[in-house]
């Protein structure tokens, strides 16, 4: 199967983050930690990272990939957070990625939609 920088097929995963407690949620450190740690175990260059804390609650993390980007919002007060993963390719899994910083991290409940974007990957995957 060809894998290269300018594959334009790519697979996208988002999840709805629910039932987390706040201090798990207002903890940057830890959880661009365990998305770091999710990325590289499923195979992705991270290339950056970029964090924000919020006033009075709050992070967002960004993690850019050479294979694109993860991301998270949290909303603490509401035990909810937003969980983002696209790689280009097939050499990773953004669903893994995904699973690997659950594993990793106390999160409650979650709700997962997985999507395939561009053509060339049904004719690859098959």
């Amino acid at each position: 199967m060809p894998d290269s920088p300018h594959f334009a097929y790519g697979r996208h995963v988002l999840a709805d983050i629910a039932d987390t407690p706040a201090e798990v949620l207002n903890n940057g450190d830890a959880l661009a930690r365990a998305l770091i740690e999710a990325a590289v175990a499923e195979g992705a260059t991270v290339l950056g990272t970029i964090r924000h804390a919020f006033e009075p609650n709050g992070v967002t993390v960004l993690l850019l990939l050479a294979e694109s980007h993860v991301s998270l919002h949290t909303y603490p007060e509401e035990g909810r957070a937003f969980f983002d993963a696209f790689t280009c390719g097939v050499r990773c899994e953004p669903f893994d990625i995904f699973r690997r910083f659950v594993d990793a991290s106390p999160v409650g409940s979650y709700r997962i939609i997985r999507c395939e974007r561009g053509d060339a990957g049904k004719r690859l995957l098959r």
